[in-house]
């Protein structure tokens, strides 16, 4: 009677399983050589040498097809090696708990070594990006004179195929033959179309991945195309230029679970675990374009399980701006692949939706909104110094404004209130600079003329001369200057009070947002790169068109004909994507989904055009509609937990205008009635006031 005779039921999986299970996992070239290199790591081998075409792309295009080019990538270590039971018993077979299965558990054969490898997916790795894999292993315990190869080759067409049959790999030449070394040689050939990355970009990819510094093993990777020197790729120490005064250690600080105890325990009872980590969070000097670099690297058993910028913390904390630009750490957490599997199968983040993966999250949230208070004041000075050794605003406002020590405080303190959003990567744009010192040496005398009215108009003592004394000491274009500025403010309020209580269409409030993205928030005010600007949505708009065959508007302004998709904003530290939806109007699924696309095809520009973006910092989208209610659950979660998308009720923003420039309207209320009535001798005793 056959298998199938004897159960009622029966499941098989298909090999197909094999390829959205493990291979599709790993698509970079540094990805795949990590699980080889842990591989050898796990097989006791002191010495690991990685040979590869540095810089290179492994496969060529020609006439739309993928054209083999030739390259090899090898991989090879002086580990215990591998029988043939052992092939078959443990490298053939997938998706089998190694630590379970093998006699040595959670350790290595010979060493004794903490093992990274768990799942038994990562020997498929190199099928992300090659299409033929080569085995040459030669087994024993160290000091043999010989030691019997086993040879194999694996085929990526054969193996995924639509069967639940076994597969049977190729065996090579060398298979049965006796080496007068041990160890494991991996090759890789037949590739997709990938570039190995530079050598700099390589080893620090490869660094990054690994958590372990140790001095039983070592790993040399050599260049097959001649253009780089051999390096070790020296793990676990990755350099990261920190600021001064934000570290924090993190050695005396255990996650904390809190595990409630069985029905019959009091109620409320818990046990109390202390889950230890190892490491330091802190703020980097310099915000890093490098993916590799930002953020906080955690690390299991020796080896990269996650790279997180915030923790999943929630917007609202002091500092919460230059978090996610400057946050960077290390922390290792070997009870994420203790016991329970807390790890992706890619090995590429956390199961963060468990009892240790949530009480973890709740720590490192803790312990962001920590850091980043403690390192909002050192960021900020040492932004300030930069900005005042590079400006010279502190000469340059007593050369414009001598012996005017008020203004000339102004101007400081405009100055430190425009670059407050600013990081120190933008005091190094001598442009944004000088722009910045010119618009506070603009809005200076203005401040200062303000303040001094106010004071004069607050003291019943002082006299019509007092104020004669105090336009003598500020110049005719000024005052007419400070004038425009406030007609300008008080214009567009009232203007964008109008649009929202008639409900207008979307064209006019795109226009008067775009002229004036101050209204939707106080500290929105581009004052710099306003070329930049142009030349990034000229580029911007040509990459969508020939990515997705469609044509894109980004700008109200100028394009009468044209009704934009959505409109930029640029601010000294990030890019803003501004919906618009009409007054009244709840946002869809379709619109919020069309918007996201935005959100995301701008992020895809950035990333294939770093050289492009790097003045404009992160991007954002910000909805301006009366509502999200209209979405569904996820959609509206998603508005609510993403960081870098924000909504803005139109009416919320025409309360904050209202509030932030209630000044200039009551004054210019104020100097209306002046005009109508002719003289300040008919005012009421409050409006004199």
């Amino acid at each position: 009677m056959d298998e199938q005779a004897e159960h009622k039921y029966m499941m098989t999986i298909s090999r197909t399983t094999i390829d959205k299970l493990g291979i599709r996992l790993y698509d970079k070239v540094s990805a795949v050589l990590a699980e080889l290199i842990a591989n050898s790591y796990d097989a006791d081998a002191e010495a690991v040498s990685v040979t590869l075409p540095i810089g290179t792309y492994l496969a060529r295009r020609s006439r739309g097809s993928i054209v083999d080019s030739g390259h090899q990538i090898i991989v090879k270590d002086d580990g215990h090696g591998m029988t043939a039971q052992e092939i078959n018993d443990f490298y053939l077979k997938v998706g089998v708990d190694r630590r379970k299965r093998t006699q040595h558990g959670s350790t290595s054969k010979e060493k004794l070594r903490p093992v990274m490898g768990r799942k038994r997916i990562g020997k498929l790795a190199p099928f992300g990006i090659c299409r033929e894999v080569e085995v040459i292993s030669a087994a024993g315990p160290r000091g043999q004179a010989i030691y019997p190869v086993c040879h194999l080759i694996l085929k990526y067409e054969q193996i995924n195929s639509e069967t639940d049959e076994a597969y049977y790999p190729d065996v090579g030449d060398q298979d049965g033959t006796m080496a007068t070394t041990r160890g494991t040689t991996i090759i890789l050939r037949h590739f997709d179309r990938r570039k190995v990355p530079d050598k700099s970009t390589l080893q620090r990819q490869l660094t990054a991945r690994f958590g372990l510094a140790r001095t039983d093993w070592n790993v040399k990777v050599a260049d097959s195309a001649g253009r780089s020197e051999q390096f070790d790729f020296g793990a676990g120490e990755l350099d990261v230029d920190v600021l001064e005064g934000t570290r924090i250690d993190i050695d005396k600080r255990p996650v904390i679970l809190q595990v409630p105890q069985d029905d019959s325990s009091p109620d409320g009872a818990v046990t109390v675990r202390e889950l230890p980590v190892r490491g330091w969070v802190a703020y980097a000097k310099q915000p890093y374009k490098d993916e590799v670099m930002a953020g906080v690297r955690i690390y299991a058993r020796g080896k990269i399980v996650s790279q997180t910028r915030d923790f999943g913390i929630s917007s609202g904390f002091t500092g919460e701006f230059k978090l996610r630009s400057y946050l960077t750490g290390y922390i290792e957490a070997d009870w994420l692949d203790a016991d329970e599997d807390l790890i992706r199968s890619d090995r590429q983040d956390i199961v963060w939706n468990s009892e240790l993966g949530e009480a973890f999250r709740a720590w490192g949230q803790a312990l962001l909104r920590e850091l980043a208070e403690k390192a909002e004041k050192s960021v900020k000075t040492k932004t300030w110094d930069e900005f005042l050794e590079r400006s010279r605003i502190v000469e340059r406002t007593k050369e414009a404004f001598p012996n005017k020590r008020d203004i000339q405080d102004h101007a400081l303190a405009v100055a430190r209130l425009a670059i407050r959003g600013a990081d120190r990567e933008a005091m190094r744009d001598p442009d944004y600079v000088d722009r910045v010192v010119t618009f506070s040496l603009s809005v200076a005398p203005h401040q200062a003329l303000l303040d001094n009215l106010h004071a004069i108009g607050s003291d019943p003592t002082k006299t019509l001369e007092s104020v004669i004394e105090l336009f003598r000491r500020v110049q005719l274009a000024e005052m007419y200057s400070l004038g425009q500025v406030a007609k300008e403010k008080v214009d567009s309020v009232n203007e964008l009070k109008k649009l929202i209580h008639e409900a207008t269409g979307e064209r006019p409030l795109q226009e008067l947002l775009e002229r004036a993205p101050w209204l939707i928030s106080s500290d929105w005010t581009p004052i710099v790169m306003d070329r930049p600007l142009d030349v990034f949505r000229q580029n911007f708009e040509a990459w969508y068109t020939r990515k997705y065959n469609r044509e894109i508007c980004t700008t109200a302004i100028g394009n009468p004909t044209k009704e934009p998709d959505f409109v930029f904003v640029n601010l000294p530290q990030s890019l803003e994507i501004v919906e618009i939806k009409k007054p009244r109007h709840a946002i869809t699924d379709a619109e919020f989904e069309r918007a996201y696309g935005y959100l995301e095809a701008v992020q895809g520009f950035v990333e294939d055009n770093p050289e492009i973006a790097a003045k404009f910092g992160g991007v954002h989208l910000t909805l301006v509609c009366e509502s999200v209610d209209r979405l569904s659950g996820p959609l509206r979660k998603l508005v609510t937990t993403d960081p870098a998308i924000r909504h803005r009720p139109w009416e919320t923003i025409l309360d904050a205008a209202l509030t932030a420039y209630g000044d200039y309207l009551v004054a210019f209320e104020k100097s209306r009635r002046i005009e109508s009535v002719g003289t300040d001798d008919r005012l009421s005793a409050d409006e004199k006031s």
